[in-house]
């Protein structure tokens, strides 16, 4: 029985980063709209909102990699934080996500992950070492799950996804940004850009034509799969063009989104280290084994 608790977390928390690449946030932020303590002065004059858009579009398409911070409320799970860096195309991951579920299902309520090349990496600590033979690792070879779990990776790999650039396009699609004004985000000057999606409206425009933006097109496929129809999106941008924050709230089948990443030390792709395969237990041997077992 532990064993389907122990790939259900793994599972899960494999889904929690995968969500970067699908939808985006809630971090009880001091420069959300709306915070209490919040401050909002005039924006600095741009020619238009939509050069704005332009330029952070142009700024952040410039980075495959980056520092992010992130608070979810997931589905079944609850409030799971993520913190560490993240690199698009191809994909890699290495941070820690927390949430009080996971102590109960595998003694610890943080869990370290790494993910590269289609293969993640999951630390489940020294209470998971107790029941994985004393290894401390999870492997999890998305190749070795089948032809959904190929598809998958082949996904990830192929996906712009929820990049900063991405969102900022997203947003830009609306047709109604606002220049809210500017905030402090992190102790970074930041302009804060607000408005809101109908992401149905822009699919019956014709975004899945063959010259749509691909990272958008399939952000907007993967936000109507989940039944979302209209989505607020806020973002901050610092003086250098680039995202500094981006938060998402609406409401989909599954259950509210709320969202908030904050970005930072924009960098060159992550480069990931496998742990040593001594202390490795693979994902899918433990599937075979919990289904023999069943």
């Amino acid at each position: 029985m532990r064993y389907v608790r122990t790939l259900s977390v793994t599972a899960a928390a494999a889904v929690v980063v995968l969500g970067l690449t699908a939808c985006g946030g809630g971090k009880d932020a001091s420069a959300g709209a709306g915070a209490p303590g919040s401050h909002s002065t005039p924006a600095p004059a741009l020619a238009s909102v939509a050069d704005a858009m332009a330029l952070a579009t142009k700024q952040a398409s410039a980075y495959t990699s980056m520092h992010v911070r992130m608070t979810e409320v997931v589905p079944k799970l609850g409030t799971v934080t993520c913190n560490g860096m993240f690199s698009y195309q191809p994909m890699a991951v290495d941070m820690t996500m927390d949430n009080p579920a996971f102590a109960q299902l595998v003694g610890s309520g943080s869990i370290h992950m790494m993910m590269a090349d289609g293969v993640a990496y999951m630390d489940l600590g020294a209470a998971g070492a107790q029941e994985l033979g004393g290894k401390h690792w999870l492997k999890m070879d998305f190749a070795s799950l089948g032809t959904a779990g190929q598809s998958l990776s082949a996904m990830m790999n192929s996906s712009s996804g929820q990049s900063p650039a991405t969102t900022v396009k997203l947003l830009a699609s609306s047709g109604a940004v606002k220049r809210v004004g500017q905030q402090t985000v992190d102790g970074v000057q930041a302009t804060f850009y607000s408005g809101v999606v109908n992401v149905k409206q822009l699919i019956s425009k014709g975004v899945f034509g063959t010259s749509a933006d691909a990272g958008l097109k399939q952000f907007l496929g993967q936000e109507s799969n989940l039944g979302l129809s209209d989505e607020t999106i806020n973002l901050w941008v610092d003086s250098r063009n680039l995202p500094v924050r981006a938060q998402e709230t609406g409401s989909s089948t599954a259950g509210p989104i709320n969202v908030t990443i904050d970005y930072s030390d924009y960098s060159t792709p992550l480069q990931i280290t496998p742990p040593p395969a001594s202390d490795t237990v693979d994902y899918s041997a433990l599937l075979h084994q919990a289904q023999g077992n069943s």
